[in-house]
């Protein structure tokens, strides 16, 4: 619940500090004294958009805090989302009930800070927050009231935890199923373009695998195609330097004389005689040996070479015409055959998984089918539990409209089913339709169209009293709930806030002096005019003062002699509650 409200240059406030405790509370005061900016700082507190204009004009910066209490187990969600969002709570002195601080800064720009147990947060932490903490009801709850979805909610909390699995279910099977169905929409959606992109994909597969691509043949064929265009370089260059090694003259050269060959062998005869008489020649003996034997065969294998080296003109047509078509295939898919060769590999597993694609939409037809089935048990489930829940609430609704001054009024909670399950949302196939007969001889007539706004108000309050012990939020705040009525039946009204404020606390901003006897903390908000400024201040009434203020209430008089005899009256019958 609420401990505290603090608020600071917002409006006309420049400063009000506002103790609150459990039970009923109310807040009154002349018309424009600075109720609804009490309210309005609430509001803030709870998400809802700030601006410039609500910062005083004499301050840089408005701020409104806010003290909440509540217990550790009971508001497990608020601590989870408190600590998710980077802010603490405070445990009261290991009474096993926390404290959590909410404030909210707004700048002359309209810029601000939202901070939660001293750490800032985001907008949007706000609100995740403060819906588990308050709820804030005003003439904008009647407007609601007459709204189908606001009905639904109101239904869905009466049927508490059954509506609330019945509900998870249902959703946790529209989801499966609509998974499904996006997932085929999908791939029909892409048909079309599927069929190009096979087209595609088999063409360049096609033209790939025709040409038996082997990696780096490209730069073999170019090197060979080269070598044959050389023929007669090649075997000058080659035979000259067999003339170097044996004399070997098969480019038709003259040979020259002392080959290297012949005169290495000279030279390793040479050393083989100085090696009888001198052993440390062996070694370079050796050496010359080694050189003979390798030049030797160097000599053999150019002599292979000239023997194969050839330039038949079709074999050279031929790798010039493949060297052309590799050439071509590497400007389609790749710059390298590698990357041709990687090209076709993944297009022939994209291939594969596009015609798996039609199978699939095969298999989704019958898990489409199947999901139908679950969600629409699931849809018919909810429908149930909502229906026996409305036959209760018509019940609990209608006695407490008989104690608001509405004995012969009759409430009927109308369901209407959707089929087509295309139209199904995350609320089920149902519309709540909330009918009322105001009196005996009435007919039913819907409340989004027939009910008055003192209908409304106490229709709104009977929902909420009747309600009031399926997980009220620990706040209720209502604004002028008491719109439009008057006499027995605000005398009733304050009886049955009186009533909810024995399950939550509940604060309300009222003009109705029998509303007003039945508070158990009443605070007056008062605005007095000061040098070039307008200062507002809240404080809590009792005794003389509690009856001058709904003296003042009742006849607009503070003073007025008959007026207190009637205010007093009005607290002792409040005090009964």
């Amino acid at each position: 619940m609420l401990e505290s409200l603090t608020i600071l240059n917002l409006g006309i406030i420049s400063a009000a500090s506002i103790e609150l405790d459990s039970g009923l509370t109310v807040l009154t005061g002349e018309t424009g004294a600075g109720k609804s900016m009490i309210l309005q700082s609430i509001g803030l507190l709870m998400g809802d958009r700030a601006s410039a204009e609500l910062v005083l004009d004499s301050a840089d910066r408005a701020r409104v805090d806010c003290e909440v209490k509540f217990d550790g187990t009971t508001g497990s969600l608020v601590l989870s989302l408190v600590e998710k969002s980077g802010g603490e709570c405070e445990e009261i002195d290991n009474s096993g009930e926390l404290s959590l601080l909410i404030s909210r800064e707004i700048t002359q720009s309209g810029r601000g800070k939202i901070f939660l147990g001293g750490r800032q947060v985001p907008a949007s932490a706000l609100r995740q927050v403060s819906e588990n903490l308050i709820a804030l009801h005003g003439q904008s709850d009647q407007v609601l009231l007459r709204d189908g979805v606001k009905q639904l909610e109101l239904l869905d909390r009466a049927g508490g935890e059954s509506t609330a699995r019945a509900r998870t279910a249902y959703q946790n099977a529209l989801r499966e199923y609509r998974r499904l169905r996006k997932e085929q929409d999908n791939l029909r959606a892409n048909e079309s373009d599927q069929q190009a992109r096979i087209f595609v994909l088999q063409q360049g597969i096609n033209e790939i695998s025709d040409l038996n691509l082997i990696e780096d043949e490209d730069d073999q064929a170019a090197q060979k195609i080269s070598v044959m265009r050389n023929v007669d370089n090649l075997n000058g260059y080659v035979g000259a330097a067999r003339d170097f090694l044996s004399g070997t003259n098969d480019s038709g050269r003259e040979a020259r004389s002392a080959p290297i060959i012949d005169q290495l062998s000279e030279t390793a005869k040479s050393l083989e005689h100085g090696r009888e008489l001198d052993s440390e020649l062996s070694p370079h003996l050796a050496r010359i040996v080694s050189a003979l034997a390798e030049l030797s065969d160097l000599d053999a294998e150019l002599g292979n070479y000239l023997s194969a080296l050839g330039a038949d003109p079709a074999e050279l047509a031929d790798l010039e015409h493949r060297v052309s078509q590799l050439s071509a295939i590497k400007k389609k898919y790749g710059s390298t055959l590698a990357e041709v060769i990687a090209w076709r590999d993944q297009a022939q597993s994209e291939l594969e998984n596009i015609l798996s694609k039609d199978s699939r939409l095969d298999e989704l037809v019958g898990e489409i089918s199947v999901a139908l089935i679950e969600v629409t048990r699931e849809a018919q489930t909810l429908t149930e539990v909502r229906t026996a829940a409305a036959k209760a609430l018509e019940k609990r609704i209608e006695a407490e409209l008989g104690g608001l001054s509405m004995p012969f009024a009759q409430v009927r909670i109308e369901l209407e089913v959707e089929t087509d399950p295309q139209l199904w949302t995350r609320t089920g196939c149902d519309r709540v339709v909330f009918m009322l007969a105001a009196h005996e001889s009435a007919k039913f007539l819907p409340l989004s169209r027939f009910a008055s706004g003192g209908e409304l108000s106490r229709v709104m309050l009977a929902i909420e009293v009747a309600l009031a012990s399926e997980n009220p939020v620990p706040t209720m705040i209502f604004d002028e709930v008491d719109a439009g009525i008057g006499g027995a039946v605000a005398v009733e009204v304050g009886r049955r806030l009186a009533a909810l404020a024995q399950h939550t606390q509940v604060i309300v901003v009222t003009h109705l002096p029998q509303v007003a006897a039945f508070a158990d903390r009443h605070l007056v908000v008062e605005k007095k005019a000061a040098t070039n400024s307008v200062e507002t201040t809240v404080a809590l009434v009792n005794g003389d003062a509690r009856v001058r203020e709904i003296t003042r209430m009742l006849s607009g008089l503070p003073d007025s002699e008959h007026g207190g005899a009637h205010a007093i009256e009005l607290l002792e019958l409040g005090a009964k509650k």
